[in-house]
C-alpha cells in the first residue's frame, strides 16, 4: 500500500539513489547505495546489481513500503556510463539498466514488496530546479524523490521563482512547462541550482547572474531572461 508512503528509486550506472516518501509526499530521507561496472564482466555484472537490488528491496522490507521506479527509457540520456566510446556504453547502460530492473522486480517478488513504475518524463530536471537544493540532496537523490511523489500521483508545480519563465495555458499539461523551464536552462550548469533560492523572479536571476555565469550560459539565459537583469548585473 502506498498510504503510508513509497521508497522512489532513480537507477543510474554506478549507484542507487532512494528517497523515503512518507503518507503525504514529504521527503523523510534519501540516501545513495554505491557500486562499480566498469572493467567488469557480464556475469561479474550481474552478480553485483543483483547484490545492490536486493540491498534496496531489503530497505523496501525494513520500511514496509512499496518501490516506485522510472519505466525503462530505452535512450538512457542520464544512465551514460563511463565505458571506451559512445555506442558501448549505451550498450553496456542499457544492459545494466535492464538488469537493475530485473533483480529489482524479482527479488521485490520473492520478498512481497509491490513495485509500481511511472513515467520518467523530466524527473531529474523536475528534481534539479525544485527540490535540489531545498532539500540539500544531489540531482540523483531529488530525481528519486520525484519518481516516489510522481508514483503517489502528486503533481508538481513549478516554483513561483521560475513560473515568469513560463506559462500555464487551460488545459495544458503541468509537464507543458517543465519541458519550456528545461530548455531555458538546458546549458546551465547542474551545480548553479545550488546557490539559487528560486523564491522569487528577481531574486532567482539576480542570484545566477551574481554567482557568475560563462557566455554561452549568459547568451542561452538571454532568450528567456529579460535583459535588465543581466544589465544590472554589468553595472
Amino acid at each position: 500500500s502506498k498510504a503510508d508512503g513509497v521508497i522512489g528509486v532513480d537507477v543510474n550506472y554506478n549507484h542507487i539513489a532512494f528517497s523515503h516518501v512518507n503518507g503525504q509526499g514529504q521527503l523523510l530521507s534519501s540516501s545513495c547505495l554505491y557500486f562499480s561496472l566498469e572493467g567488469k564482466r557480464s556475469g561479474q555484472i550481474t552478480k553485483i546489481l543483483e547484490a545492490e537490488a536486493i540491498r534496496l528491496v531489503d530497505i523496501a522490507v525494513q520500511r514496509n513500503k512499496p518501490i516506485v521506479l522510472e519505466a525503462l527509457d530505452t535512450t538512457l540520456s542520464k544512465s551514460a556510463g563511463r565505458y571506451r566510446n559512445r555506442k558501448q556504453n549505451r550498450r553496456m547502460s542499457l544492459f545494466a539498466y535492464k538488469k537493475m530492473q530485473g533483480s529489482i522486480h524479482s527479488r521485490a517478488a520473492k520478498m512481497g514488496v509491490a513495485v509500481f513504475e511511472v513515467n520518467p518524463a523530466f524527473t531529474s530536471q523536475i528534481g534539479k530546479m525544485k527540490y535540489m537544493k531545498q532539500m540539500h540532496i544531489s540531482i540523483h537523490q531529488a530525481a528519486s524523490y520525484v519518481i516516489g511523489r510522481r508514483g503517489m500521483n502528486l503533481k508538481e508545480q513549478v516554483p513561483k521563482g521560475l513560473q515568469a519563465y513560463t506559462e500555464r495555458k487551460d488545459g495544458e499539461h503541468h509537464w507543458k512547462q517543465w519541458s519550456v523551464l528545461t530548455k531555458a536552462f538546458s546549458v546551465l550548469r547542474s551545480h548553479l541550482f545550488y546557490h539559487v533560492s528560486g523564491q522569487s523572479y528577481p531574486l532567482f536571476n539576480k542570484e545566477i547572474c551574481n554567482y557568475g555565469l560563462t557566455q554561452a550560459e549568459r547568451d542561452s539565459l538571454q532568450k528567456y531572461v529579460p535583459k535588465v537583469w543581466l544589465e544590472e548585473r554589468e553595472a
